[in-house]
């Protein structure tokens, strides 16, 4: 688990900035093993899984100086935090950073609503993704925590394929 914080901190644009993103990391990592144990998920690739909760948001760190955030652009983080991951030669879990924002992202939905992302499903497919994609929406990097009334009620906001997609995902892990 210490290499992982190790590689956050390389990436980080500030202590303050790492942090925040490491805490939100630990929670997600928290969240993840509490849903391991208690549906007994033990087939897990539990190594990918503390893994892609660490470093799923190592993208974030271009998009904020001491957590000032920039929004703009903010939806491409998890495909900046692919191609760092890509580059330290973890390719397992850069597919969990690009397919970790709210309960993943279709090629419609960029089409759509015209998303700076390439045209393709950046959808998760694997328990582990799915995971890591699921717990994330538990614990913003603001430090709130959401419980699962109000997370549907945010899922539903971004419309019914995403709402029915996070459905999906509840029915595992709940």
């Amino acid at each position: 688990m210490n290499k992982y914080l190790k590689l956050l901190k390389k990436y980080s644009s500030s202590s303050k900035d790492f942090e925040i993103v490491a805490d939100h990391s630990l929670a997600v990592l928290e969240k993840s093993l509490g849903i391991i144990r208690k549906k007994k998920l033990y087939q897990i690739d539990l190594d990918l899984v503390i893994a892609g909760c660490l470093l799923h948001d190592i993208g974030t760190f271009k998009f904020i100086k001491n957590f000032h955030l920039k929004q703009d652009d903010y939806i491409k983080h998890g495909i900046i935090g692919g191609e760092i991951l890509r580059k330290e030669g973890l390719n397992k879990v850069a597919l969990i950073a690009e397919r970790h924002t709210g309960a993943g992202i279709s090629k419609k939905e960029i089409i759509k609503n015209n998303f700076p992302l390439p045209k393709k499903d950046f959808l998760p497919l694997t328990l582990e993704q799915k995971l890591v994609c699921y717990a994330d929406n538990f614990h913003s990097k603001s430090g709130k925590k959401d419980n699962l009334k109000s997370v549907r009620k945010e899922m539903r906001e971004y419309g019914e394929e995403v709402f029915k997609r996070f459905m999906e995902m509840e029915k595992m892990f709940e």
